[in-house]
């Protein structure tokens, strides 16, 4: 019961640790973007957000190793095979260098392209945007070779280091285009602060990694080991490119089939809703990386806090569900207009549900993946893509906008079913049921 008690302990410790590292820059920056709306004006602030949403999306260029490194850093912890964890740290981080090299070369050589060709960008800003951009494409490297650092971080559940790291390193992107705007109007400075926030931030990552690794020993490269790590980040990466694929085609299929002036009634209570996610999430990548750790020799104690986990989220997204279908109407009023509210308020209603199965599903995809089987999610995700562009095309002909809604809660409810199938199907052999007792359930609904 003591180590239980500590266990749990601990656990709490670091999902707030997690929680505060996303939540407190959020705050900041919905503070900060209305004074930087101000200091550059729309257009030039409509471009540095599409610069974040790039820096943001950075990530993904890592093929999957960040999250890859946290499985395999954790599982040779679990499994005292320290000895691998140097070669494989350190082999990783030159493939995913070379990988933000190659990211770099391809975002510089298609910028201009990008500036005077694809955007419609007035022509007062194209030489500033285009500058500003090579600046960007310059931080790929760094913020993916961040990812990576952080992935081996939170291996070790050193979720201490990352919120020490992440956090200022968050703030700092809002507040440096900030600063920068004080000496100059330009984008070009404004992102040339974030390279400089991303350069930082890598540099404190390599420092802090490079302590942390002290303590584990040195050996000689183990190919069998990396491939097994380049299998399981490949999988990842199909479910990094179909995941976000899915969130984002609907309103791209909304402006096309309904009309632009139609979007925002669904992007914007979409967009507000989805930051309820980063409460669970919190508390999913901390178990991800005690799942991890854990599977192999620990199976009882994994099975224990994937319960707990679950309902932990079920006691958070129900309430959240519930009160955003009585307020929904109220809220939208409030905060935009009446007029709006008529429109969205809905869709709002039957969104919330749609995320209420997503910030579910999120435990069972933790331990799936935890288990190694990252495989699993990706066919998921595979098989989930035309169904969803389907029932997508059937439901906005049938319904209009209300039917994109539908379509992506039918889709969140098929990804939650599954997911909870093969956590209880890879688990089944366990001697400790999958399924939380029903009674547990009913106190916590």
């Amino acid at each position: 019961p003591d180590n239980s008690r500590s266990e749990l302990k601990s656990i709490k410790s670091k999902v707030l640790l997690n929680f505060s590292s996303t939540a407190v820059p959020m705050t900041i920056g919905l503070a900060i973007i209305p004074i930087l709306i101000e200091q550059i004006g729309i257009e030039r602030f409509g471009i540095l957000s599409i610069a974040w949403m790039l820096v943001g999306y950075f990530g993904i260029l890592d093929m999957g190793l960040g999250r890859a490194l946290t499985y395999k850093v954790a599982q040779s912890i679990g499994q005292n095979k320290t000895e691998n964890i140097k070669s494989l740290v350190w082999g990783a981080l030159l493939a995913i260098s070379t990988l933000g090299i190659l990211g770099t070369l391809i975002l510089s050589g298609i910028t201009q392209h990008l500036v005077y060709d694809t955007f419609n960008i007035s022509t007062t800003y194209q030489q500033e945007t285009a500058a500003g951009i090579y600046w960007l494409s310059l931080a790929i490297p760094l913020t993916i070779m961040s990812t990576g650092l952080i992935g081996v971080l939170e291996g070790q559940q050193r979720f201490d280091w990352t919120a020490a790291v992440k956090t200022p390193s968050a703030i700092l992107m809002f507040l440096a285009p900030l600063i920068a705007t004080v000496l100059s109007p330009s984008l070009e400075w404004a992102l040339a602060s974030l390279f400089l926030v991303r350069f930082l931030t890598c540099i404190v990552l390599i420092f802090v990694t490079h302590s942390t690794l002290k303590e584990y020993p040195t050996s000689r490269f183990d190919w069998t080991e990396f491939k097994s790590m380049l299998s399981f980040s490949g999988w990842l990466t199909v479910s990094n490119i179909v995941s976000p694929a899915m969130v984002y085609f609907d309103r791209f299929y909304i402006a096309s089939v309904l009309s632009t002036s139609v979007v925002a009634f669904y992007t914007i209570p979409f967009d507000l809703l989805i930051k309820v996610l980063v409460i669970p999430f919190a508390l999913v990548s901390v178990m991800f990386t005690v799942f991890s750790t854990d599977w192999k020799k620990h199976k009882k104690r994994v099975i224990r806090n994937y319960k707990k986990s679950v309902l932990i989220v079920l006691m958070i997204m129900l309430p959240f569900v519930i009160i955003n279908y009585f307020i929904a109407k109220q809220g939208l009023t409030i905060w935009i207009s009446p007029e709006f509210a008529e429109k969205s308020y809905q869709i709002t209603q039957v969104i919330a549900i749609g995320f209420f199965l997503n910030a579910m599903s999120a435990v069972p995809f933790a331990l799936i993946q935890g288990m190694g089987r990252a495989d699993l999610t990706a066919k998921f995700h595979l098989l989930e893509m035309p169904l969803y562009i389907l029932s997508l095309w059937y439901f906005v002909d049938k319904f209009g906008l209300a039917g994109a809604a539908y379509a992506w809660v039918l889709r969140a409810g098929l990804d939650c079913l599954l997911l909870y199938i093969a956590a209880f199907k890879l688990t089944r052999n366990s001697e400790i049921e999958i399924i939380p007792d029903k009674s547990k359930i009913i106190s916590a609904t």
